[in-house]
C-alpha cells in the first residue's frame, strides 16, 4: 500500500494564507496617506518568500509541486500573462535547489537573505515586464522603488515568523519536512 505524500500541499496552504494576508495588507495600504498627501499608495510584493521554504527544506519533487501550485495562485491574481509567475518562481526554485547542499538551510538568518534576494530578482523582472505599459515610466520607477523598499522591509520582518509557522504546521501533523517520515512527539 502506497502512502500519499502531501508535504507540498502543506507548504502550498501556508503560501495561500500568506497570499491572503498580503492581499489584505495591500487593500488597506492602497488608501494609505502619507503626510496628508492623497494618492500615495503602497503595494507589497513578497513572492520571494513563497519559494524559500520549499527550496530550503523540502525534497525536490514536493518543493517543485508547492512552487508550481503557488505560482499558479499568484498568476490568477496578476495582470501578467498566465504562467509568468510559475516560470519566474520555477527559475528561483531551480537556482536555490542547485546550490542548497552548500547552504546552512536551517538557519533563520539565511532564510531571510534567500527570501530578500529572491524577492529582489522577482520584483525587478516583473517591474521590467510592466513599466513599459505605464503612461509615465519615470514616475512609475519612483513608485516601484518605494514599493521595493517597503516589500524588502516587510520580508525581513516576517520571514522568521513565516518559516517558523511552516515548521509548526509540519510539527502539528507530525511529519518531518525533509524526509516525509512521521515524527514521534
Amino acid at each position: 500500500m502506497t502512502q500519499t505524500d502531501y508535504r507540498w500541499l502543506l507548504v502550498f496552504g501556508c503560501n495561500l494564507l500568506l497570499i491572503w494576508l498580503v492581499g489584505i495588507a495591500n487593500h488597506y495600504l492602497s488608501r494609505f496617506s502619507f503626510l496628508w498627501i492623497d494618492y500615495v499608495t503602497l503595494h507589497l510584493y513578497v513572492a520571494g518568500l513563497f519559494v524559500t521554504f520549499a527550496a530550503l527544506r523540502l525534497d525536490v519533487r514536493n518543493g517543485f509541486l508547492a512552487t508550481l501550485a503557488t505560482g499558479f495562485a499568484l498568476d490568477s491574481q496578476s495582470p501578467a500573462a498566465f504562467g509568468t509567475s510559475v516560470l519566474l518562481l520555477g527559475l528561483v526554485y531551480a537556482a536555490l535547489i542547485y546550490g542548497r547542499n552548500r547552504f546552512p538551510r536551517e538557519e533563520s538568518i539565511f532564510a531571510v537573505v534567500v527570501a530578500l534576494l529572491s524577492n529582489l530578482f522577482l520584483f525587478l523582472v516583473m517591474s521590467f515586464l510592466f513599466v513599459g505599459q505605464s503612461p509615465r515610466p519615470g514616475l512609475t520607477w519612483l513608485r516601484l522603488f518605494v514599493d521595493l523598499i517597503a516589500s524588502q522591509v516587510v520580508i525581513a520582518i516576517i520571514t522568521p515568523w513565516f518559516m517558523a509557522f511552516q515548521e509548526q504546521v509540519f510539527a502539528k501533523v507530525e511529519i518531518h519536512p525533509e524526509t516525509g517520515r512521521r515524527v514521534l512527539s
